[in-house]
């Protein structure tokens, strides 16, 4: 096989990984990893119009590989719930951020989650609940958005329904 001939079939690889996701650029990147920050941000400190702009409208959360929160509203109430359980404190920690391209305008980020409540005091702060995040977000007129969720957690917990108040 002469070098043209490898050349050939080297591109022909490329090209076919590049069809399964176009290779973000570095603006890309940084913008779905602000993304992720702004949903915790958000959520911790109760911007409700700014975390359900996080989201597209048909947004699912799975936990455990069950559907459990569909449509922002049932994403912000359950922020909310959140909220008024923790009195505030609830803190939410994106680490190991491993984001790959899944298509010309959508993509797939990894991290893990650690859920905590802050509490008020030094010594105070309680782990809730870690796990593996999967965001699965797509480019929109209005930037990068999460369109699917799924957490497997550490640890088994109830959840709660925030399907049923979407206030």
């Amino acid at each position: 096989m002469d070098r043209d001939e490898r050349d050939g079939e080297t591109a022909v690889k490329r090209d076919a990984s590049r069809s399964a996701g176009a290779p973000l650029s570095a603006e890309d990147r940084a913008e779905i990893g602000e993304l992720l920050a702004r949903f915790a941000h958000c959520s911790d400190y109760g911007d409700w119009d700014a975390l359900a702009s996080c989201f597209t409208e048909d947004v699912v959360t799975s936990i455990g590989g069950v559907p459990r929160y569909t449509g922002v509203a049932a994403q912000v109430a359950h922020a909310k719930q959140s909220a008024e359980w923790t009195a505030g404190q609830n803190r939410h920690l994106v680490l190991n951020l491993w984001i790959e391209p899944t298509g010309s305008d959508s993509a797939r980020a990894r991290y893990y989650l650690l859920n905590f409540v802050s509490g008020t005091s030094v010594g105070d702060p309680k782990l809730v609940v870690s796990g593996r995040m999967t965001d699965h977000v797509v480019r929109t007129a209005a930037g990068w958005r999460i369109r699917r969720r799924e957490l497997e957690p550490d640890q088994p917990f109830d959840v709660p329904d925030a399907n049923t108040d979407t206030r």
